[in-house]
């Protein structure tokens, strides 16, 4: 096992998989990164601070996201656009 830094550890596939109970313990307070011939495969964490994580991600994703539609919006004229008449037309659907 490597101390990667102050809440996450490297341990190897062989090494997780002997003593699972210890690492499964370590999660409250580290990240664990199982290696396998010297490639990360998983990285364990408890689900708390995944979750986090991820909703951080997806309001992140979702300003990045906002800006770029806005920005493109800003850019656009009225030509850009169809109808919704226009639009049913070209896709082939009946109303």
């Amino acid at each position: 096992m490597i101390k990667v830094n102050d809440n996450t550890v490297m341990v190897g596939a062989t090494e997780f998989r002997s003593d699972m109970p210890k690492f499964m313990k370590m999660i409250h307070v580290n990240k664990v990164i199982v290696m396998k011939r010297g490639e990360p495969v998983a990285v364990f964490q408890n689900f708390k601070d995944y979750q986090e994580e991820e909703d951080w991600r997806d309001e992140f994703e979702d300003l990045v996201l906002g800006h770029i539609a806005k920005e493109r919006d800003d850019a656009s004229k009225d030509e850009d656009f169809i109808s919704h008449d226009e639009l049913v037309k070209e896709l082939g659907l009946s109303e």
